[in-house]
């Protein structure tokens, strides 16, 4: 909680850093990066196949799972994708991307993280919030030292773009007709009153939607999938309502991934012990302890077996099976941990697999 109520306060307060001692605002830098960056020139290709095999890399290199790493070398092409849907304006359209930019935007990370508190191993949420607060601190930092400005700037003060500086008030931009049909001047005026106004690099709204996709998508395939469609929702609406480039988000994504394998490692120690039963139960089990309920989701885990995984290649596939079957309430998409030895409080309780 530490790192949010920074970045809350930060953020509240950022109209009180005096203009004078305050860096000089790039209103161009992002427009020239992002045709640079996704543009279909060789360039552009040549950048995005990079980004690719790093985000390849970095998954795999977190999983070791080949098939699951091709998903991290998508974001690139699928934000060229989403971008060629922006140019259509519509007032269906309109509110789909309201309802993620300005609605569930605000209530996903309460979500996620009732979620996990519910059905993940115990001490996850505190991860997640750690890994949301420091991402939108690192994110809150980089607005201050390097201002920016988003795609309404251009919009709504026309070309060549005139200098920015710090007294002039946000804007809405797409949302403005939202707030049109809504009948309401709740999104214009809030936006116009912004105390951070040039902070579209990176995009906090992508990162909050990645945060939440990396933590559910560990624990749940099908949370996976719906998180992945907000992903790429958030994706779509922060571009055509005009709020940031596609670079904004690609940061977003970055800056997320970044301090998500800074805590990794101690996931997989929290979902060793939960398999284990050395943590307890979860926020569903504890809840519904002693009822028919209890495993309802996850399957009655076999916590007091002691196994000693052979080296021999005759009991390989039969021990593999039974360490798949101990940790079935996992659920977890990304955990495929054999090959190493789990190691609990209690000392009578050791589970050593030979990968």
């Amino acid at each position: 909680m530490t790192f949010i109520l920074i970045w809350i306060t930060t953020f509240k307060n950022a109209y009180r850093i005096d203009a004078s001692i305050r860096p000089r605002i790039r209103v161009n830098y992002l427009e020239r990066a992002d045709h640079t960056l996704f543009d279909i020139t060789f360039t552009g290709v040549a950048i995005q196949f990079m980004l690719s095999v790093a985000g390849y890399s970095w998954m795999y290199a977190l999983t070791r799972r080949s098939k699951l790493s091709i998903l991290a070398a998508l974001p690139p092409f699928l934000l060229n994708i989403l971008y060629l849907g922006t140019h259509s304006l519509c007032a269906a359209l309109d509110v789909f991307t309201w309802m993620s930019y300005g609605v569930i935007h605000f209530i996903s990370p309460f979500l996620a993280a009732f979620w996990l508190w519910l059905f993940a191993s115990p001490g996850v949420v505190s991860i997640f919030a750690w890994t949301f607060g420091i991402q939108n601190c690192l994110g809150i930092i980089t607005h201050l030292s390097f201002p920016t400005a988003a795609p309404w700037y251009g919009d709504q003060y026309g070309y060549p773009l005139p200098t920015g500086n710090y007294s002039m008030p946000g804007s809405a931009a797409g949302l403005v007709r939202v707030d049109k049909v809504l009948g309401t001047h709740i999104y214009q005026n809030a936006f116009k009153a912004s105390p951070l106004v040039f902070g579209a690099f990176p995009s906090l709204h992508g990162a909050f939607s990645c945060c939440c996709f990396f933590f559910i998508a560990r624990y749940s395939r099908r949370g996976a999938f719906m998180l992945g469609f907000y992903v790429l929702w958030q994706w779509f609406s922060t571009v055509y309502l005009r709020h940031h480039w596609r670079i904004d988000l690609l940061g977003g994504l970055i800056y997320s991934a970044f301090v998500f394998s800074i805590f990794y490692r101690s996931l997989q120690r929290m979902d060793k012990a939960f398999a284990l039963g050395v943590s307890g139960g979860n926020g569903w089990q504890r809840l519904f302890e002693g009822t028919r309920l209890q495993h309802a989701f996850d399957g009655k885990p076999g916590y007091e077996v002691v196994m000693e995984m052979s080296t021999d290649d005759e009991s390989y596939d039969s021990n593999r099976s039974s360490v798949h079957e101990r940790r079935a309430d996992l659920e977890a998409a990304w955990v495929d941990d054999l090959g190493v030895t789990w190691k609990s409080k209690d000392p009578s309780v050791t589970t050593k697999s030979q990968g």
